[in-house]
């Protein structure tokens, strides 16, 4: 056998492998949804400002989570909110066990981690995550009030 149809031989039975491993791979698609199909459905994950982010404050079943340091949260926060640190060492375990059928409105000093946090949660399956643009910063800046209480149980 000539080297040139040898190559040849060695080519076709390589495209025939790599097909048959393909085909082969098809059958085994997930039959659970993952959080990427959540997210590929229709999932909302949102930045709003002072205003709107007030409008779903008021929304039935929201939960409210600030993701600042302890220090932060001891200066004031918004009243109604639960609290799971962004620094935590088990930070995206604490939120992919936040329920998932209701509406979750993250924020944090200035909108940088609750962004962070606002993908994490969408990514693990959230449907409707809405961020605080500018964070606790713009909130007050429009004349809005916080608080000093204890963060809210999270159900």
């Amino acid at each position: 056998m000539k080297p040139s149809s040898t190559l040849k031989s060695s080519l076709w039975i390589a495209l025939v492998l790599t097909a048959a491993t393909g085909l082969a791979a098809c059958g085994t698609a997930p039959t659970e949804p993952t959080a990427q199909s959540a997210a590929a459905q229709g999932a909302v994950a949102k930045d709003v400002k002072v205003a709107e982010f007030q409008t779903l404050m008021a929304r039935e079943g929201a939960l409210l989570l600030d993701v600042r340091s302890d220090g932060e949260w001891a200066e004031g926060h918004l009243e109604g909110a639960a609290y799971i640190p962004f620094a935590s060492a088990d930070f995206n375990q604490q939120l992919a066990a936040l329920p998932k059928n209701r509406p979750v409105l993250v924020y944090c000093a200035s909108g940088g981690r609750s962004a962070k946090a606002m993908q994490a949660l969408n990514a693990a399956g959230h449907p409707e995550v809405y961020n605080l643009l500018g964070g606790i910063r713009a909130w007050q800046g429009a004349g809005n009030a916080v608080v000093h209480t204890e963060p809210v149980e999270i159900q």
